[in-house]
């Protein structure tokens, strides 16, 4: 073991033997959460074994939680650590170390060597010297490595490596598992989990090296030398092994667990050889259903808790940009897991803590909170306008015969005033922008259960406040996903194309072209969600080869964020930058604007990435949600599945777009006046620049002229 390692850990004895005190039941959970994390996310065995880690921490959390003392303590760690069934990966109860040893060389009369060691207070710097000639002279030693770690330090040096064989061979090397990104059924193109193998170390023999008959005895929490291992496996040494002990070589982490008691975890393995029987590729277990409760037991509340700190901590692409420190957001909301009285209040804590990170694509989904929210929408198409609920379309003919119209504004809802019921559901909403928070919100603002009927106030030009009842329907969720009806391609005056490319499919965007191959201006609506026709349409509108049009960069998690030896805290990530697709297709080459609002996210805003690149498309409107990012999922007990950005995307130029969103040329938003009067003043702005020129910068905005 590297000497900085071993001073560590006598550090962390020192710490430990200092925070012996009564147990905090929330800082003992956060422990425990550290522990099966780490061990969770990087200990090599996950990677292929079948082991039930989830359960391995339900069965013992109860003792864990209840541990009187220590060692009691310790011990109820150690059986959640034992399904591991791993001699590497275990508590121990710290008590004084001593970084100094001495040996003991016995040369028995039958020519045996018998080395042992025992603390002391300093070392002999002759000792290394010593023992070398000691095992040049013997045939058959026996190396007790009970006393202490120096002799197993000494072992793996070069010099004394080199007495030990009599033909040259290599150290086993090792692997790690690691993950970029993570990986999901969901998300399996962006992101994986794989090993990182790093060499072992060659060993020559020195020039009086023979053969030798070797014994490595070890005791609890002994280091066994790398060179020891390399042999075992060579058939040139056998191992007496203790229940629990280190391999020099192997990486491991000690965490401290509070209360003097710390867990060792084993953070790789040898890499597999020929009959060693380990698979070259890790298979993890997949992410569980966990839905045999929506109110789990606080065993598998905890383990949510553990999870959604995890995972954002681990593989959130924008966990830089969070207001708050994710360890003390933790901290916080562990104890509301823990007290949750019912699914409810247990699926709206996992909801609130997820909206803690401030990411659009952040989304909580499951069976309790779609009734919570309303599975149902009614007939009405509601947008924040001016900060009002303004009805912008109606599906539902009773609402017309009741009096409703476009541009009326609804007050309650069932009751409740819809600013009352927007302030309820807002914590539960994870958003990069404010305006996305409301966009979200509003969205759903009307729903509840199938068939029920919705009691509404609403307002209108006419200054009445009109009761209205209409039923709820899930019939209408199909219609209220696309944003706008009529014709998708066509010509709007002044010969300027017009295309909707939240409706627009991949298989229509040549069509298009050539429809608009003599059009003066192009507008592209992305006022919505597209259909991945970005990568059809952006390659046509420049002549430029290898156009860079996105950087990414995202996680990798090689290590656990823990102090480890020198290292404080450590993270990791990629980076490329995106092109272009070719095309071999004629070109457009004239003028082209896209239309944002709060409902331009996602795809929608890469989209408008890909459209600045290829010939500085300009956007006009309001900004788009601010969210962009691949998005990957896991679950968590409860049936609650959780999706969030893994990926952080921005401009060619490295500008942000994350809690930002695409930042309109013109900026124009729409009213209620002319909501009421049938206009879409965004796409008339947007028909004035195509048509009659330039933007000008006029004080903090700026305007078409």
């Amino acid at each position: 073991m590297p000497t900085f390692r071993f001073a560590a850990f006598i550090v962390l004895a020192g710490q430990l033997l200092f925070a012996r005190q009564p147990p905090n039941e929330t800082d003992r959970l956060i422990a425990i959460g550290r522990l099966w994390v780490t061990v969770n996310y990087f200990h090599p065995y996950l990677a292929y074994r079948d082991i039930d880690w989830d359960q391995a921490l339900v069965d013992s959390l109860p003792k864990m939680r209840g541990a009187g003392g220590s060692a009691e303590y310790a011990a109820s760690i150690e059986s959640m650590l034992d399904a591991l069934h791993d001699p590497s990966t275990y508590a121990v109860v710290e008590g004084p170390q001593h970084e100094g040893g001495s040996l003991k060389i016995d040369k028995r009369p039958d020519g045996a060597l018998i080395v042992s060691q025992s603390p002391a207070s300093a070392q002999d710097a002759d000792m290394a010297d010593e023992l070398i000639q000691a095992i040049r002279s013997s045939r058959n030693i026996v190396f007790d490595l009970r006393g202490g770690e120096l002799l197993s330090i000494l072992l793996d040096r070069p010099d004394i490596q080199a007495t030990l064989t009599s033909v040259p061979f290599d150290t086993p090397g090792q692997r790690t598992w690691i993950h970029n990104g993570l990986a999901s059924d969901f998300a399996s193109r962006f992101y994986y989990s794989g090993f990182e193998a790093k060499p072992g170390i060659h060993i020559t023999p020195d020039s009086q090296a023979a053969a030798h008959e070797l014994v490595f005895i070890l005791g609890e929490n002994s280091h066994l030398p790398a060179i020891a291992c390399a042999l075992r496996a060579a058939g040139k040494a056998t191992v007496r092994e203790s229940l629990h002990y280190q391999v020099n070589g192997v990486e491991t982490v000690a965490i401290p667990m509070g209360e003097g008691v710390a867990a060792v975890v084993r953070l790789s393995e040898p890499l597999p050889n020929n009959g060693s029987g380990l698979p070259p590729y890790p298979s993890p277990q997949p992410d569980r259903a966990y839905a045999a409760s929506r109110y789990p037991s606080p065993e598998y509340r905890i383990l949510a808790a553990y999870k959604v700190w995890a995972v954002f901590r681990y593989f959130f692409a924008y966990r830089d940009l969070m207001d708050e420190d994710w360890d003390d957001v933790f901290a916080r909301f562990l104890p509301k897991f823990v007290d949750a009285k019912d699914a409810r209040e247990y699926n709206l804590t996992v909801s609130e803590m997820v909206a803690q990170v401030a990411d659009s694509h952040a989304s909580v989904q499951s069976e309790e909170l779609a009734e919570y929210f309303g599975k149902a929408p009614v007939g009405l198409r509601l947008r924040l306008i001016e900060k009002k609920p303004v009805i912008t379309e109606i599906l539902d003919d009773d609402a017309k015969k009741a009096g409703v119209q476009v541009g009326d504004i609804v007050s309650k809802v069932d009751g409740e005033s819809i600013v009352d019921r927007f302030n309820r559901e807002s914590p539960y909403v994870s958003s990069s922008t404010p305006q996305w928070h409301g966009y979200r919100i509003v969205e759903r603002i009307l729903n509840g259960p199938e068939g029920s009927m919705a009691a509404l106030s609403v307002g209108g030009q006419d200054g009445r406040l009109r009761e209205v009842s209409l039923k709820r329907s899930s019939s209408y969720a199909a219609a209220l996903r696309n944003q706008r009806t009529g014709e998708v391609i066509k010509f709007l005056p002044g010969n300027i194309g017009y295309a909707d490319l939240d409706r627009l499919n991949p298989d229509e965007v040549d069509s298009m072209f050539e429809k608009f191959r003599n059009a003066k201006a192009i507008v592209f609506d992305m006022r919505g969600y597209p259909h991945g026709t970005a990568w059809s349409i952006a390659p046509r509108l420049t002549d430029r080869k290898d156009v860079a049009a996105a950087i990414f960069t995202g996680p990798l998690s090689l290590t656990p964020d823990l102090p480890n030896g020198e290292a404080l805290t450590s993270s990791a990530s990629y980076f490329f930058v995106q092109r272009l697709p070719a095309t071999d297709k004629w070109k457009y080459n004239g003028k082209t604007v896209m239309l944002i609002d709060e409902r331009t996210i996602g795809q929608a805003e890469h989209m408008g990435l890909f459209f600045a690149a290829a010939n500085k498309t300009e956007f006009i409107g309001t900004p788009s949600a601010g969210a962009d990012g691949d998005v990957t999922n896991f679950v968590v007990p409860g049936g609650i599945t959780i999706y969030f950005s893994g990926r952080d995307v921005r401009y060619a130029n490295g500008g942000k777009l994350q809690q930002l969103g695409l930042q309109p040329a013109v900026s124009v938003a729409p009213t209620i006046k002319g909501i009421r009067g049938g206009r879409d003043e965004v796409l008339e702005r947007a028909l004035e620049y195509v048509t009659n020129g330039e933007i000008a910068e006029t004080g903090s905005r700026t305007v078409a002229r």
